[in-house]
């Protein structure tokens, strides 16, 4: 793998490492970022990280991030892999369980010329998150599988 996997891995492990002074080693100043379905686009490290600390960050301790899956570029890399955290505090109407949860997300940044990522799309269902901590997640399947699930709820609904 190349640049664009080593300075993700850094900015995974400065995030993760709760080293959040460091962050413009690897983020331009004015990120342009899209936490879908949570922040729509913002402008600015600080306001990535206003996001953050006050929803996500706040919420969720003890972060295990795995990278599953990379496709990189010169300038851009997407990420696929999944987060397990424990819930100890109010997310999405959700108040704070204990539980340790895992969800599946999909992380896009491209770099500038200077090697540090200027866009971030971070996308994963948020739905799944808020129904797994309510013990509630639905019955799909964890890796790939010859299951027509929509055709099961479509046959239940009947």
């Amino acid at each position: 793998m190349g640049k664009m996997l080593d300075t993700y891995r850094r900015y995974r492990a400065i995030l993760d490492g709760g080293e959040y002074d460091r962050l413009s080693e690897v983020l331009d100043e004015n990120l342009v970022e899209n936490c879908l379905g949570l922040t729509g686009w913002t402008v600015g490290v600080d306001t990535a990280m206003a996001n953050f600390n006050a929803g996500y960050g706040a919420a969720f301790t003890d972060f295990e991030v795995t990278v599953d899956d990379v496709v990189e570029s010169a300038d851009m890399i997407a990420v696929r892999g999944r987060v397990t955290a424990t819930h100890r505090g109010d997310f999405l109407g959700v108040p704070a369980t204990g539980d340790r949860i895992s969800w599946d997300y999909m992380d896009m940044c491209r770099a500038g010329d200077d090697g540090r990522f200027h866009w971030r799309m971070f996308v994963t269902d948020w739905n799944i998150v808020r129904q797994r901590m309510l013990g509630e997640a639905p019955d799909l399947p964890e890796r790939p599988a010859r299951r027509a699930v929509q055709q099961e709820l479509a046959a239940a609904r009947s």
